[in-house]
């Protein structure tokens, strides 16, 4: 069965890697493992997030293909590989983050997920806008600044969107 979920999310991780290795070439080497690693973070995140429906369940832990993956483990893992292996290069990883956090967000609405409102738009189309102007601000800003940046403003879309969804 096909999946636009999938498809486009697909299209964000593509997105973001092309981007990331545009800005910087050397990261050619972690990006695969970095992809892997904030999968499995994702995945671990949100079993420990329902732990309760899990327990009951335990291979369901691994069907990824019924949904379940969390940002926030995704960064954990995935960004502290980064953090760990290439510091330095953190700056290129983060930067499309916010592109691809917008498209992934479009799949959420085609999935028919997040439609509570949020000034007359759907918490998924609300939250894709916010990522598409924190990556336009972090496009424009020295690389420098760019890792706090995306953290204080996700942080902050987030902070302010959660309570609609």
């Amino acid at each position: 069965m096909f999946h636009w979920y999938g498809l486009i999310i697909g299209i964000a991780v593509v997105v973001w890697w092309n981007i990331a290795e545009y800005l910087e070439p050397r990261l050619k080497r972690i990006i695969p493992i970095t992809l892997l690693l904030s999968l499995v973070g994702a995945r671990t995140y949100h079993v420990f997030e329902y732990f309760n429906h899990y327990q009951a369940n335990i291979f369901g832990m691994l069907a990824v293909w019924n949904g379940g993956l969390s940002i926030w483990g995704a960064l954990l893992l995935g960004g502290g590989y980064v953090w760990f292996y290439g510091r330095n290069l953190i700056w290129a990883v983060v930067t499309p983050l916010p592109l691809a956090q917008a498209i992934g967000r479009v799949a959420n609405g085609v999935n028919g997920e997040f439609t509570n409102l949020v000034m007359g738009i759907p918490w998924w189309g609300m939250e894709a806008i916010l990522d598409l102007i924190l990556f336009g601000v972090i496009w424009r800003i020295k690389k420098e600044w760019r890792v706090v940046t995306y953290l204080v403003g996700y942080g902050l879309i987030r902070l302010a969107l959660s309570p609609y969804r």
